[in-house]
């Protein structure tokens, strides 16, 4: 697994090697940022579900101002925290540890806000809609945030998730890959 473009590009992040973790393809990677081209650039991101931290280190190198990396396994803080030192993004990053709902409301309480969330959950367990809904409920949202979430290709994300509306859906293989944005609604 490597960072496929931007300041990083090329580099090879280490990975958990365990059943519990799933990195994303390069291939698939790639698409999904070829999806966020104009949301990257000097976006807030929050990488939930880190596993090794790779997807928010793509959006660094590609230009994003920060990102927050949550996730619950101790290994996996590590090793996030290898890859940013290694990468030299480190300075742009948090690494919390922790259930993702107490990490959302404590990023809540501090009044955090994020302009790109990636979501890349275990799969099956319907926790990008719960993540979504908390990330709704706990205001950590601006009017212009953009949503990814990785799910497995045969699970329906449904077309509303409270105010957020899917705008997009590919598939990759055994990925699906969902592009959420506040509904125009809302926006108005």
């Amino acid at each position: 697994m490597r960072v496929v473009a931007g300041t990083a590009g090329g580099l090879k992040l280490k990975t958990r090697d365990s059943e519990a973790t799933k990195p994303t393809l390069d291939r698939v990677k790639e698409a999904m940022f070829s999806m966020l081209t104009f949301e990257t650039p000097g976006a807030t991101v929050l990488d939930l579900f880190s596993g090794s931290g790779s997807l928010g280190i793509e959006a660094l190198s590609r230009g994003a101002e920060s990102a927050v990396f949550c996730d619950k396994d101790k290994e996996c803080t590590g090793i996030i925290e290898e890859n940013l030192r290694f990468t030299k993004l480190a300075d742009k990053a948090t690494v919390m540890r922790g259930d993702f709902s107490d990490n959302l409301r404590i990023l809540s309480e501090k009044g955090k806000k994020f302009t790109l969330v990636l979501l890349d959950p275990p799969y099956r367990h319907g926790l990008e809609q719960e993540a979504v809904k908390l990330i709704e409920k706990y205001g950590l949202f601006t009017e212009n945030t953009t949503i990814l979430t990785e799910h497995a290709f045969d699970d329906k994300m449904p077309d509303k998730i409270g105010i957020f509306e899917k705008i997009k859906e590919k598939k990759y293989g055994t990925v699906g890959v969902s592009l959420y944005k506040v509904s125009e609604e809302r926006s108005k």
